[in-house]
């Protein structure tokens, strides 16, 4: 995709591809500007290669805002693939030594707590996007929450985003392909924004009224199990 998940505009470049994967980090404080700067100058570099190659689609570097879920996680690497195949085969060495760099001279300083890896359902393209809101669940009715985000919320959100109406830049929908199983969500949507401070608001849930016709409270009676507000800090994909 030469236009690209996500990330980055998340949506924009998610926007061609079908699979993407979302890997957990743990950076140590002491490590932090380290780590940013090898991965924005050294490994960007080399996810670009990577798309060039047409070995994958994009890649993102996300910083979490503030502590939710796991609060040793402060990172996470988004890698978009077009196919499985390209995702299990993503040619890291080759770039690697195409641009004569040492995995060793460039490596990074991070404990890696788990990748999960999602299926692109469904999403509205937007741009200028910095901020994403990841909303996990786990629905009763997957295939009812799927259905009611594709043809209620969808519609709503293209209208908004195309308007400027409120502060919404992009969304989007997957469902998690692994790990799965009982204590695992089984879906993510995404909410971006330009700013943290327009996510916060959007989760300020005082005044909101679910949309006419709504069945979520029968689909996910449980609601979203976790939102977590991230920073774009890095991409690559979108020329």
């Amino acid at each position: 995709m030469k236009k690209l998940f996500l990330f980055i505009a998340m949506s924009t470049f998610i926007g061609h591809a079908q699979y993407f994967s979302v890997t957990y980090v743990e950076v140590a404080k002491e490590n932090i500007e380290d780590f940013e700067r090898r991965e924005m100058d050294y490994w960007a570099n080399v996810a670009q290669q990577n798309i060039t190659k047409n070995k994958q689609l994009g890649w993102a570097l996300m910083k979490k805002f503030g502590t939710a879920g796991n609060n040793n996680i402060n990172y996470a690497f988004v890698n978009v693939h077009a196919t499985i195949n390209d995702h299990l085969n993503s040619g890291w060495a080759e770039s690697l030594k195409s641009l004569g760099y040492n995995s060793q001279d460039i490596s990074t300083d991070y404990v890696v707590y788990e990748t999960h890896f999602y299926k692109i359902q469904d999403m509205v393209q937007g741009k200028d996007a910095k901020v994403w809101i990841w909303n996990y669940a786990k629905p009763k009715n997957l295939k009812g929450f799927l259905n009611e985000n594709k043809q209620i919320w969808k519609p709503i959100h293209a209208k908004n985003i195309k308007s400027n109406s409120n502060s919404m830049k992009d969304w989007g929908i997957a469902t998690k392909i692994y790990p799965s199983g009982n204590d695992e969500t089984s879906v993510m949507t995404w909410d971006g924004f330009d700013s943290v401070e327009e996510a916060l608001k959007t989760l300020d849930l005082s005044d909101w009224i679910a949309p006419k016709n709504s069945k979520m409270g029968e689909y996910d009676p449980d609601g979203f199990s976790l939102r977590v507000i991230w920073e774009q800090l890095k991409s690559v994909g979108f020329e």
